[in-house]
């Protein structure tokens, strides 16, 4: 029904427009009914069933300038150039008729005079049609382009406009250029180029053929929060128009774990998991024609996202933008959930938005704020030497520090093509229009990374790198990658990369198969390089003095590395020979201590270290001979985990 009301009502303005330019400027003769209506009720079906189908599928954002009706200049021009075109028939017909009255004269003699008065009727009976064309392509002139024209200027040129599109998301500068730490128990390790293949493959292991009517798209995994736990979640789709022709719905979707690649994924289908709605399906089953035929023509149907409750439940989230600016200066307004099975809307603001909704901000918009805030915020609009202006150096990246908090990050460099590092990181908000820049210079970004990544000379059969990531990992800014083997339907996970993010070298990359692997040697590079270069390390340290349980030693590359298990300690505690030359004397029943890096995993680096039972003689001391105590029977010292200020 909106789509005839706004049909109908692009039609009247339309015609109004043509009317008025045949009826004002066109007629010297006079008027006729018959002819004016044959020619109105002609133009007003034409634009009818133009402006509905205009209407149906490109889905016109009633906002903005002019409220949002300059699509009506659309059908306005195509109808003026049909009647500014329309002279050309009544001249060529007029002629043909005086060819042929010129043969009828010669045989019955007729007078020409006939002739040349049909032939003047019908250029005057075209000269309305071209008023009317001519009239309408002027108005489309002015308001489409001289109009247009300066609502752009007046909104988005010269200093004062481009200060305002830079403040329009709220930036802060963070006191501290450490970013936020990342849990490690939540690192992802599937891309969507992994999850693509995992889903295909259960996809045909159903056993019901599920693949010769629906597929997967590889583009629409969606990674998202799931109960506590990082998922992929992509819908089934529909192979082609018969199949959505002859089907209400799909079956349902497949959910593919993210933290841990060797998990099966999971197709759920049936009951309240088939989706009647999808993005790009036939008709009214599209979703944003679904939206917007229930009323929310009022703004710009963007990013619809598939999403899952913790009932897994499906869900679709699109967030309705408004311009600020003249046409642009996109703002999040509301944020509507579709229940993909019902089609039900239920729409928030977005700060009310459920918790289990891991984003409503769009990574498009997020990616245009960050051009106009790093381009205008320090710098002013007419720049071309370019000074203190800032660019996105890659697209969002959605990052789970917390596992329930994502944030879009985004890292900044300067507007010189020829940098590779970074400028600050940037933390957007997935909710609101806000966000934290951290001074974080002198991170390597782009490509730069991958390719330092995959020359680690463990990468000995040449995978490929795949979804990097930017951590904060035992307070150093980490770069994560998975290597991976490509084919034809998506990728292989084979391995974990960790690089330091500050010290981009093949020689660093701590490689593989494992994450938990990863990470252990990444702690041991981390501890070796502090005691190396003497330089104070950050993030959370505690102490910890205990009864060695059981001790050993193991050779990894040229390092020694010593494994312990204190009493009553849940962790593995590791040390390397450089922290203390007592490493080597460490026996069951020895006390030790030492600081420590908490991962939150079960695998503990110590960053200092001291064995209380071997008593040593201080620089300027002389041992003198003593004789040997005798031995007696004393309970072991109980094992106590102290935090300490982080370094």
């Amino acid at each position: 029904m909106i789509t005839v009301l706004l049909a109908v009502d692009g039609t009247l303005i339309v015609m109004a427009i043509l009317t008025a330019g045949r009826l004002g400027f066109g007629r010297r003769e006079p008027f006729e009914t018959r002819r004016f209506l044959r020619w109105f009720g002609g133009y007003f079906f034409f634009n009818l069933l133009f402006c509905f189908l205009l209407v149906y599928f490109n889905l016109p954002a009633l906002t903005g300038p002019l409220g949002g009706w300059q699509w009506v200049l659309w059908p306005l021009a195509i109808s003026s150039l049909a009647n500014l075109f329309s002279l050309v028939r009544p001249i060529f017909g007029a002629r043909e008729e005086i060819v042929a009255g010129a043969g009828r004269r010669s045989a019955a003699g007729r007078s020409g005079a006939r002739q040349e008065e049909t032939a003047g009727q019908s250029q005057a009976i075209s000269r309305g049609n071209v008023a009317a064309g001519l009239f309408g392509l002027v108005v489309v002139g002015i308001v489409g382009l001289v109009v247009s024209g300066l609502i752009v200027v007046f909104t988005t040129w010269f200093d004062s406009n481009a200060k305002a599109l830079a403040a329009i998301p709220q930036i802060k500068a963070a006191n501290s250029p450490t970013l936020p730490p990342t849990d490690p128990n939540h690192i992802v390790l599937v891309s969507p180029g992994v999850a693509a293949y995992e889903g295909q493959q259960v996809l045909g292991a159903t056993g019901q053929n599920l693949g010769s009517t629906y597929n997967l798209d590889p583009n629409s995994y969606t990674l998202q929060s799931i109960n506590h736990h990082l998922y992929y979640v992509a819908p089934l789709t529909y192979n082609n128009i018969f199949v959505n022709l002859s089907n209400a719905h799909t079956p349902g979707f497949v959910v593919v774990d993210a933290e841990n690649p060797e998990a099966t994924p999971r197709l759920m289908t049936g009951g309240d998991k088939t989706l009647a709605y999808l993005p790009g399906a036939l008709l009214n089953q599209d979703l944003l024609r679904h939206v917007y035929l229930s009323g929310y023509t009022y703004g710009r149907l963007v990013d619809p996202t598939l999403e899952l409750d913790d009932q897994y439940h499906p869900y679709w989230t699109i967030s309705l933008m408004q311009p600020s600016r003249g046409y642009t200066g996109d703002v999040l307004s509301e944020v509507l959930l579709v229940d993909a099975h019902t089609g039900q809307i239920t729409r928030y603001r977005p700060q009310d938005v459920p918790s289990w909704v891991d984003r409503v901000m769009p990574a498009a918009t997020v990616t245009q704020y960050l051009q106009w805030w790093g381009l205008y915020h320090a710098a002013p609009w007419f720049n071309p030497s370019g000074a203190n202006q800032q660019v996105p150096a890659s697209e969002p990246q959605l990052l789970y520090n917390s596992v329930d908090q994502p944030v879009w990050l985004v890292p900044m460099t300067s507007s010189s093509l020829n940098d590779n590092s970074s400028t600050g990181i940037v933390l957007f908000d997935t909710h609101a229009n806000r966000g934290t820049f951290y001074p974080l210079t002198g991170i390597g970004i782009g490509s730069n990374v991958e390719n330092t990544i995959q020359s680690t000379r463990a990468n000995l059969r040449s995978y490929d790198v795949d979804s990097v990531q930017l951590y904060q990992l035992y307070g150093e800014p980490t770069w994560v990658a998975i290597f991976v083997q490509h084919v034809s339907s998506g990728s292989i996970f084979q391995a974990v990369g960790i690089v330091d993010a500050r010290n981009l070298n093949g020689s660093n990359v701590q490689y593989d198969t494992t994450l938990s692997g990863a990470l252990q040697d990444y702690q041991q590079w981390l501890t070796q390089q502090a005691s190396a270069t003497k330089r104070p390390t950050s993030g959370t340290v505690k102490a910890v003095v205990g009864r060695v349980v059981r001790v050993a030693s193991v050779q990894e590359g040229s390092n020694t590395v010593f494994y312990l298990q204190l009493a009553d300690q849940p962790y593995i505690f590791t040390a390397n020979l450089s922290l203390s030359p007592k490493l080597p004397l460490v026996q069951p029943g020895d006390v030790v201590k030492g600081d420590y890096y908490d991962s939150g995993g079960q695998v503990m680096v110590f960053k200092t270290f001291d064995d209380l039972s071997v008593h040593l003689a201080g620089p300027t001391e002389t041992p003198s001979p003593t004789a040997s105590p005798p031995v007696t029977s004393t309970s072991p010292p109980v094992s106590t985990s102290t935090p300490s200020a982080g370094h």
